[in-house]
């Protein structure tokens, strides 16, 4: 749980940087604004796919996210 805790906290801090609102956020990667809360709290992780553009969107480092997810 504490990866996951780690790589939400990153997802929040990195959106914040950004300016990007949860809906704004949610409309550029395809996905409802509840998953983009879910991937926030640390409640669910984001599949792969979504991680990998996830990263691409907020210039996140996508080696370095997905290690935060143990994969």
């Amino acid at each position: 749980m504490a990866r996951t805790k780690s790589l939400s906290k990153q997802i929040r801090e990195a959106r914040d940087v950004k300016g990007f609102t949860v809906a704004q956020l949610a409309e550029r990667l395809g996905v409802s604004q509840v998953s983009i809360y879910y991937w926030e709290s640390g409640r669910v992780r984001p599949r792969d796919t979504n991680l990998t553009a996830l990263c691409k969107a907020l210039k996140m480092p996508i080696r370095e996210t997905m290690a935060l997810t143990g994969r």
